[in-house]
């Protein structure tokens, strides 16, 4: 990769990762807790942010504009979806420098197949073997044409091993809470009841940073989660 930043290669210092802001799919979510009749936003790649979801992402990207030089990330890594794509122009647009870019499909969020843009309720509702098997391995469970979260990590462990390779020494990456969680899995080592625990007290939000700072070929949890004041 051709970027100026790369030639003061090193050791990874630190890596932000930050779900997009709130898109219109996570908007109708909501409201179809209300109205299970919502129709939810049907192309995944197409989905943009609300004006919410761009003010959250702008209140991003101020507080990474604050870090120092030894903190402000000089490379990015986003999704190819429209909400991660446009969060990350809202964050850009708030630096004082730009960092290098890259965009890799390995970052979408999980694939569900068959079951995409539908709620709980509606799957439990018209699909109740899916239902059943997904909590019987919520881990493994693969959704007719979808993937499994163990794909997702699967993916993301290559691109973490990219990362440690490519010679930047602070990364953020630009994603979604399934992608968020297993950062944590990968970056922390944790198992999978512990990855299940995460995720039973909260995934990432909309707009939130999680960063990990680089300790002795390992990496520790700084923050998780952490919005910021609009």
């Amino acid at each position: 990769m051709n970027c100026p930043h790369a030639a003061r290669s090193g050791p990874v210092e630190f890596v932000y990762a930050v779900r997009h802001g709130q898109s219109t799919s996570n908007a109708a979510y909501l409201a179809a807790e209300k109205d299970p009749a919502t129709v939810i936003p049907g192309d995944d790649m197409a989905i943009g942010l609300t004006e919410l979801g761009h003010r959250q992402a702008n209140a991003v990207g101020e507080w990474i504009a604050g870090l120092g030089p030894r903190e402000a990330p000089d490379m990015v890594w986003c999704s190819p979806y429209l909400r991660a794509a446009q969060t990350w122009q809202r964050i850009e647009s708030r630096l004082p420098e730009r960092p290098c870019h890259r965009v890799d499909p390995r970052l979408k969020d999980r694939d569900r197949g068959q079951l995409s843009h539908k709620t709980p309720w509606m799957v439990r509702e018209r699909f109740p073997a899916e239902a059943r098997a997904e909590e019987r391995d919520p881990l493994g469970y693969r959704p007719p044409e979808g993937e499994s979260f163990r794909d997702v990590a699967a993916r993301l462990r290559e691109v973490v091993a990219e990362i440690e390779g490519d010679g930047h020494r602070r990364v953020l990456i630009v994603a979604h809470d399934a992608v968020v969680l297993f950062l944590r899995q990968i970056l922390e080592g944790l198992s999978d009841e512990e990855v299940l625990a995460v995720a039973a007290d909260g995934l990432a939000h909309n707009g939130s940073l999680t960063s990990w700072r680089g300790a002795g070929g390992g990496y520790h949890l700084v923050s998780y989660n952490v919005t910021f004041r609009m």
